[in-house]
């Protein structure tokens, strides 16, 4: 109740109650920090949860070790395309025939696209997973070899390639009933590796360390593997943050051997990173806009595309050595254009709430004092996982010359195609039901959290925003911060 009389003040009102701001303050920071304990654990279980979403909707069948010549039916095609494998019996007339392509982070959104480009392409894929009994749930690895392997062991790592290049673990079409058929060389080595949560000890773990296992594996003798191809991400060319900067230290590792010929890919943004809103406003809420809607703009690319992509990096002697950064064939799109778009596909009338950036650096400005004042990696953890969300709420994601966008599938494409089949498993579901309905059932709360550390830390800041935006534009960001951490 105190804390709604507050909001319902003046900015002269403000001023003129320093006292009992501060003393709100305070209850409201303690409030926020229990918020924060109970939210930051949750990073953790996200992608497992993302991983159980999927295999409840995802038909179970038994993985085809199959030949080209398998046709998938349509009950039982991955989400993300329409694809048969070749008609053929005879595969030499594909590129990737008689060579080994071995595919790390298989699972995973574009890891699985990868996959199923590598099988059209007629390599022996080897598919690199934690579990093959959950993997074999996955169509879209159907005609690759799934072979269990901790990528952050570099002993085993080091074992699994020797193995490959020996003749080992080739996939059905290759081996056939003979588990140590004729070696094929490695062709192709392809790290689809992320962390989960960007937080440091995960990405200098992942996105370097486990990255440069592969590196490493491939460049012994007896492997010999050819061509590197890294999923990396276009933010890297403005790296503020420890997942970025991990990628980097990798790509300077790619860049000082010359073992291997090697690619460097990075994508803009992925369509299920501009997606996630999609269950929320069918369900009536508004879509959710930081700033004006136009603080941003991105041309994301396709999965199937930039799996295409990849593989042709591989074997195109003009992408070697360098860094690509690729986006889709879109123009320009905004925040706000993305989610016209999309409320057009569903046929319902566009609805916003629109959330100034500096939200951000209240919670972030909380966060950092929490930290400097109780340390604990944990804290820098939450802070690291706040950055993130901040990051890609104010980064254009955007390539603008025309050699550096490709493929033919338009953000217009998918949204009619989930607005028509449903959302794809791998969109993970953004927070902004969560606020809205946090902000109908507890307002003064969803709206003091930010404000009660602005008025500690920023009073002009609180002052100015409470004066010219309602505050029903205020929601609760707390419980999103990490609202774009998987684009």
């Amino acid at each position: 109740m105190m804390m709604m009389m507050m909001m319902m003040m003046t900015s002269k009102q403000f001023q003129r109650s320093n006292a009992l701001s501060a003393a709100a303050g305070v209850l409201l920071l303690a409030a926020c920090i229990a918020n924060v304990v109970a939210f930051a654990p949750a990073q953790s279980n996200v992608i497992s949860k993302l991983s159980q979403r999927h295999e409840n909707v995802m038909p179970a069948f038994t993985r085809m070790m199959a030949s080209p010549s398998t046709t998938v039916s349509d009950s039982t095609k991955p989400y993300f395309a329409d694809y048969t494998f070749s008609d053929k019996d005879d595969i030499s007339y594909l590129i990737g025939s008689g060579k080994t392509a071995i595919v790390a982070g298989a699972t995973g959104y574009i890891g699985r696209a990868v996959v199923r480009e590598c099988v059209s392409r007629g390599y022996n894929t080897i598919s690199l997973v934690r579990d093959s009994t959950k993997a074999s749930l996955d169509e879209a690895l159907s005609g690759s070899s799934l072979v269990e392997c901790d990528v952050q062991n570099v002993k085993e790592v080091q074992r699994l390639f020797s193995e490959i290049a020996s003749g080992k673990h080739a996939c059905a079409t290759y081996a056939g009933s003979d588990a140590h058929s004729t070696p094929l060389p490695i062709d192709i080595v392809c790290s689809c590796l992320a962390s989960a949560s960007g937080i440091e000890s995960e990405v200098y773990a992942i996105d370097y360390q486990a990255a440069l296992n592969l590196l490493d594996a491939g460049r012994e003798p007896s492997v010999s593997a050819r061509h590197f191809v890294l999923l990396s991400a276009f933010c890297c060319r403005n790296p503020l943050l420890k997942l970025q900067q991990a990628k980097l230290k990798f790509e300077d590792r790619l860049h000082e051997q010359n073992d291997m010929t090697y690619s460097i890919v990075r994508p803009t943004a992925f369509f299920k990173s501009v997606s996630g809103q999609y269950e929320s406003i069918m369900d009536g809420n508004s879509y959710v806009l930081f700033g004006d809607g136009a603080v941003t703009y991105c041309n994301p690319i396709a999965e199937t595309d930039l799996a295409t992509y990849m593989c042709d990096s591989a074997i195109d002697e003009k992408q070697w050595g360098r860094i690509l950064n690729v986006g889709g064939p879109d123009e320009p799109l905004s925040n706000k254009m993305l989610a016209e778009m999309m409320f057009r596909a569903i046929e319902k009338p566009t609805k916003f709430v629109y959330v100034p950036t500096e939200i951000f650096d209240w919670s972030i400005g909380m966060i950092e004092w929490i930290a400097k004042n109780f340390p604990s990696q944990k804290w820098e953890d939450v802070l690291e996982t706040a950055k993130i969300g901040k990051y890609y709420a104010v980064e254009d994601m955007l390539t603008t010359e025309e050699e550096e966008k490709f493929g033919s599938i338009k953000m217009m494409d998918h949204f009619e195609k989930i607005a028509r089949d449903g959302q794809d498993p791998f969109t993970p579901v953004r927070a902004t039901a969560v606020i809205s309905k946090t902000m109908e059932a507890l307002p003064a709360i969803s709206v003091g959290i930010p404000v009660g550390f602005g008025l500690l830390s920023k009073p002009g800041l609180v002052e100015n925003v409470v004066a010219s935006s309602p505050l029903s534009d205020v929601p609760l960001l707390i419980a999103g911060l990490s609202d774009n951490i998987f684009s």
